[in-house]
């Protein structure tokens, strides 16, 4: 078994980074996660927990579909709390196929960062085991540096989603200003 961990700060409050943590999937920086659905989500005590379903693809080498049988189509649960009154995010993720050969967790906590507020704290950590003899130790070094590559994308795709939401924000805004001036307008008219 492997474990990786990884520390980033966003310059984003933590409000704004967790809105764009949820609604990371799709994104055009990391095209792995094909689809999304959503299994239950409630409201318990303030928190909002949801459990969802991705499907991903990752390009697997051809000995590794003859020798596991798997084609890199990978189905994963993830489970995510979000507390607005505590200002915290958990999000855990495991995958459900291949999990004869190849167990991997992953869990990301988003927390405000306590020397400045208007900035988040991501941690990460991922375990990565694989069970195929004489292969363990390079598969699972290989997994690990995918993974890696991949953390970045998702921060990258977070990064792409903020910026989306500030876009969505100044169109509506100014849309909203403009009627509200033509409202005046005709008022001042009569």
């Amino acid at each position: 078994m492997r474990i990786w961990t990884s520390e980033h700060i966003f310059d984003h409050p933590w409000d704004t980074v967790v809105n764009a943590a949820y609604r990371k999937y799709p994104n055009p920086i990391n095209g792995a996660v094909k689809g999304m659905d959503v299994v239950v989500q409630d409201v318990s005590d303030g928190v909002l927990r949801s459990e969802r379903l991705l499907q991903s693809h990752f390009h697997i080498p051809g000995w590794v579909t003859k020798l596991t049988g798997f084609s890199g189509t990978q189905y994963s649960h993830e489970v995510s709390t979000i507390d607005p009154v505590h200002r915290h995010m958990t999000l855990t993720t495991r995958n459900l196929n291949a999990a004869s050969f190849l167990r991997v967790n992953e869990k990301l906590t988003y927390e405000p960062d306590p020397s400045d507020p208007q900035r988040t704290v991501l941690k990460q950590e991922a375990t990565v085991s694989v069970n195929l003899p004489a292969f363990t130790d390079y598969c699972e070094k290989a997994f690990l540096t995918t993974y890696q590559t991949n953390a970045l994308k998702g921060r990258s795709g977070v990064e792409w989603v903020i910026d989306n939401i500030k876009r969505e924000y100044n169109e509506i805004s100014a849309k909203v200003t403009a009627e509200m001036h033509e409202l005046m307008q005709l008022a001042t008219r009569r």
